[in-house]
């Protein structure tokens, strides 16, 4: 990284980009994990109001092209699985992008920015934010994903496809997830947002997540009406401020002059 050149004009890894605020009030910079098949673009609504907030963010593409797994499904130390080559692809984001750094991930790649964190055992991430995931059941989430999301008919070629995606994923991946979190310091923060109404991830699939994990201070923002993502797009006077809120407490306010 060259440390001369201004944070906004640096070319960064997996198509990243670094969007400066127009007036920033925090020094942390917020670090955008996209869901499953998200272009840069379907993030641009938190980017505003991350912004609207006073923080920098960065954006990027996890490498989840349907027709390129078989190119990436093995991780840079040879871990099979798509959920340790996205964590190669965070990480290098974050080596990238210089001081504090808060994650805000999305859905099932939350497990992947988890473990970008284990492995830098957060010592430059503040807290994060996981919206709508991970699921404890990939394998049920994927079912559900190919019902909703991308239907497959009939329903054994849908139970297949579900299976292989989630061994894709990575065949033990609730357990990768709790060695992940088991690994975090004592004191942690974590917002958890959930949407009752989610077909996909539903809310007690994210607790069983999170709740063995007690060295954690995780709380949960809960979003009766919600679905699937969609807490910011559809539900704004719930979800902005109780997320304005946590992240103002993981962060370093900027003196203005």
């Amino acid at each position: 990284m060259d440390k001369n050149q201004p944070e906004a004009n640096r070319s960064l890894p997996s198509h990243g980009e670094y969007l400066a605020t127009p007036l920033k009030k925090f020094s942390e910079t917020v670090v955008l994990v996209p869901f499953f098949g998200a272009k840069k673009k379907s993030l641009r609504r938190h980017v505003e109001f991350l912004h609207e907030l006073g923080y920098d963010c960065v954006i990027f593409e996890l490498n989840d092209n349907w027709r390129e797994m078989y190119k990436n499904i093995f991780s840079a130390e040879m871990q099979f699985g798509l959920k340790h080559v996205w964590t190669d692809q965070i990480e290098q984001i974050l080596n990238e992008v210089s001081g504090r750094k808060i994650i805000f991930s999305f859905s099932n790649p939350c497990a992947s920015a988890i473990e970008a964190v284990a492995r830098r055992h957060a010592n430059d991430i503040t807290g994060m934010i996981c919206d709508s995931g991970p699921s404890a059941n990939l394998r049920a989430s994927m079912v559900n994903y190919f019902t909703y999301e991308e239907p497959i008919h009939p329903y054994p070629l849908k139970a297949i496809a579900a299976a292989l995606t989630a061994f894709s994923w990575h065949p033990q991946f609730l357990q990768t997830i709790h060695d992940d979190l088991s690994q975090f310091p004592e004191s942690f923060r974590v917002l958890s947002i959930r949407g009752w109404k989610d077909k996909l991830i539903s809310p007690d699939m994210i607790d069983k997540v999170f709740e063995p994990h007690s060295q954690l201070e995780w709380q949960k923002l809960s979003l009766p009406q919600a679905g699937h993502l969609n807490g910011l797009k559809d539900f704004r006077d719930e979800y902005a401020p109780a997320v304005a809120k946590f992240l103002s407490e993981i962060s370093t306010t900027i003196e203005l002059i």
